[in-house]
């Protein structure tokens, strides 16, 4: 079997391909020698250029007669490619952080795996709901431009709070000034939770609010991103300052995948493992999983995607399952808290069934109308 990927670039996590990739091989190294597939690769830049997009993926696919195409891309960019992997009856595997909303409408070629990150900024929302009624809104002119905002503040709101400042700092970190939020702070003492999402921005949002609020109680209620490693905090965060969120995957995960994916990403590389590594690594998952029913590549789609209905397959994030809805492949959802010395601690674990309850309120109830958003994939810029 042939499979091709379609990679990105990104300047905001320099690594998410090369990680990705370690995942994905060390996993696929797992397979019998006999059964592990040939990869090709091919580079898309940040995933908004179409037309390069498409030509990568018609090399891929004629040329190089690869069985299976993964893209690392994101709406709307990577439809371009639904027409043809319809054409050519091939099966593409989407990839990406999920920070923003799916089309509620399957398409019949299309697999979807990501980190879902709205989801759980969606589960975060709801949490920080049941600790405190009043937040600020905290985000980036970059990090507000996706779905993430949206899944926080309504989950928050639906649960009764009530967002009562919303804070939208500049993109670079030198003109990054958090002095309207810690303001608004000041001189309102019963809001003491904010809603964060950031990214690359996270450690100057973390300076500067320790900076700016030292020794005062708040609470941060953040996307998955503000807690992977590359943005942690440059300094131990003030024990007055909590941060929770709800994450695909942490470091302290315990089961059998996870701690072989993290011993051979570390041998392989000799770097810290991540989510887009488990996310790669997963991929090889559900890659063993197709593998596993295909007697020859010559597969017909039909069968393998009432295959895919059945998955039940553990991999580094947990159990993973696929929602016959939207094609979605789904995970365990983790609540965790940043403790002393800049470790992450699992408070909770949401178990699969209520992961597919809070995944299916978001596809009944998608924004309408005009949805401002930015065309890259996230954190893919």
């Amino acid at each position: 079997m042939k499979i091709g990927i379609l990679l990105p670039g990104s300047t905001t996590y320099p690594l998410i391909s090369y990680n990705f990739m370690a995942g994905l091989t060390g996993c696929l190294t797992q397979l019998a020698p006999d059964m592990v597939p040939q990869l090709h690769t091919a580079v898309i830049g940040f995933g908004t250029d179409k037309a390069l997009m498409l030509q990568e993926a018609q090399v891929l696919l004629l040329e190089k007669n690869t069985d299976i195409l993964i893209a690392f891309a994101d709406h709307p960019a990577v439809e371009c490619l639904f027409p043809l992997m319809a054409s050519v009856k091939k099966l593409l595997i989407v990839v990406n952080s999920g920070a923003k909303y799916l089309p509620v409408q399957a398409q019949p070629y299309v697999v979807y795996h990501t980190l879902a990150h709205a989801l759980h900024c969606r589960l975060t929302g709801s949490f920080a709901a049941g600790l405190g009624n009043s937040a600020a809104m905290a985000t980036s002119f970059y990090d507000g431009g996706y779905s993430l905002c949206h899944a926080i503040s309504k989950a928050y709101t639906d649960k009764g709070g009530a967002i009562e400042f919303n804070f939208v700092s500049k993109f670079k970190a030198q003109e990054f000034d958090i002095n309207p939020l810690t303001g608004f702070l000041d001189q309102n003492d019963g809001t003491r939770s904010i809603l964060g999402i950031y990214s690359d921005l996270s450690p100057v949002f973390y300076q500067q609010l320790m900076n700016g609020f030292p020794q005062q109680k708040l609470n941060v209620f953040s996307n998955p991103a503000m807690l992977d490693e590359l943005h942690l905090p440059q300094n131990v965060l003030d024990k007055s300052i909590s941060v929770n969120a709800y994450v695909p995957w942490t470091i302290s995960l315990g089961n059998e995948q996870h701690l072989t994916y993290v011993a051979t990403f570390e041998k392989e590389t000799g770097r810290e493992p991540d989510a887009f590594g488990a996310l790669g690594w997963d991929t090889g998952i559900l890659l063993h999983y197709i593998i596993s029913d295909t007697e020859n590549p010559l597969f017909r789609m039909p069968r393998l995607m009432e295959h895919l209905l059945q998955l039940h397959a553990e991999g580094a994030k947990g159990v993973l399952i696929f929602d016959k809805n939207t094609h979605l492949v789904l995970s365990p959802a983790y609540r965790v808290k940043l403790e002393a010395g800049n470790t992450l601690m699992i408070k909770d674990t949401l178990p699969l069934n209520e992961v597919v309850q809070e995944w299916t309120a978001i596809c009944e109830d998608l924004p309408k109308g005009h949805v401002s958003e930015w065309i890259n994939t996230y954190m893919c810029s």
